[in-house]
């Protein structure tokens, strides 16, 4: 609601939704209440995660149930919601814009971070796989993958030292913003990117630079 409230501000509307993107049936009664409101999907954007915490273990102290949820929420989820959403999009007739959102960790495996690293890596294969068959229908589907920012999720991290180290280990010094991160997404869904098509793109102020 915080979100939404931000967006009224504005002058624009906002629709708030409780779904479990693991079930398709949430994911499906999301897209047709949006319809109701608002008459059309013409953008999405799936960013549902599990929180960092208990994930962020090495491999052999991995809870197996906790494995499976991290793919659930990220990968099943960004499955259902682009599936219902292009549905709507084709039968628009108009195009549309999806643009999904991974990490550095979608490019570089590290320690402790399997489940996360699993989840990531394979948003960026799905996206390329999903551009490949939405292209046509000109829907242009991109990737967004973040290093570092300053959001509640990375409170457990607290912003002390090791958050410092993160700043110190970008080449310019600092990590990122929402502002940014969201900046970057809407200029994706503009018709100005409408030639930047099935990337993944970095945005992590140059700490990990790998295609």
């Amino acid at each position: 609601e915080s979100t939404a409230e931000q967006i009224r501000s504005l002058g624009r509307q906002a629709l708030t939704l409780l779904t479990d993107v693991t079930k398709a049936n949430d994911v499906n009664s999301m897209v047709d209440r949006t319809l109701e409101a608002f008459g059309r999907i013409d953008i999405m954007v799936p960013n549902a995660a599990f929180a960092r915490g208990p994930d962020r273990v090495s491999m052999l102290e991995l809870d197996s149930a906790v494995f499976q949820k991290v793919l659930d929420i990220k990968v099943t989820g960004t499955y259902l919601c682009v599936k219902a959403a292009a549905k709507v999009m084709i039968d628009q007739g108009r195009g549309g814009k999806i643009v999904t959102v991974s990490s550095v960790a979608g490019k570089r495996g590290s320690v402790n971070t399997l489940a996360y690293n699993a989840a990531n890596f394979a948003v960026v294969g799905m996206t390329q796989s999903m551009a490949k068959e939405l292209g046509s229908y000109k829907i242009n589907v991109n990737c967004v993958c973040p290093g570092a920012v300053d959001t509640h999720r990375m409170d457990d991290l607290g912003r002390g030292d090791r958050w410092e180290q993160m700043a110190n280990d970008t080449p310019i010094g600092r990590n990122g913003t929402d502002d940014e991160i969201g900046a970057f997404i809407t200029y994706l869904c503009t018709e100005a990117a409408s030639w930047i098509h099935g990337q993944s793109i970095n945005i992590n102020g140059g700490t990990f630079m790998e295609h």
